[in-house]
């Protein structure tokens, strides 16, 4: 063999030994109980026993709100001499969320291609202002999830 023949077989092997492909699976948190969820009873469960069972959330969300000013008909009648300022707290839930996601890709010289599909299990807890239950508000996903990722699409 001659020196010009052995140039493009190392350049083949060098791009057989470059290129690949990748699979992975990500798994986030940890999957909610859905018997647990269903104990949750709005107006009666506590944010303690929340705490107590689902232990801490991703997120906590509480903001305060002030009202300044006194109703309409005070206003109108001229009654209202200073406006009232009256603190409300709105917005008070906790987050818990479980993900789930699959990744493909192939990884070539001069082509590159990555696919990632990602699905999650979100509960959200709205709480009232004494700290007890409001609205309970879950949605499943990850069961939706591709198991082979794209080859198993529809």
């Amino acid at each position: 063999m001659r020196c010009g023949q052995i140039r493009p077989l190392v350049c083949a092997l060098g791009l057989v030994v470059l290129s690949g492909c990748v699979m992975g699976r990500i798994y986030r948190d940890h999957p909610l109980d859905e018997q647990k969820i269903a104990t949750i009873q709005r107006g009666v469960t506590t944010k303690a026993q929340i705490l107590e069972q689902f232990g801490p959330p991703q997120e906590i969300e509480t903001r305060e709100l002030v009202a300044i000013g006194g109703g309409v008909d005070e206003v109108l009648s001229g009654r209202g001499s200073k406006p009232k300022a009256e603190s409300l707290v709105g917005a008070r839930y906790f987050r818990y969320s479980y993900s789930r996601a699959n990744g493909f890709g192939i990884v070539l010289l001069l082509f590159n291609y990555l696919d990632f599909d990602q699905k999650n299990d979100s509960l959200v807890i709205f709480f009232d202002n004494q700290d007890v239950v409001q609205d309970v508000a879950y949605e499943r996903d990850t069961d939706k999830l591709p198991r082979f990722g794209f080859w198993s699409r529809k």
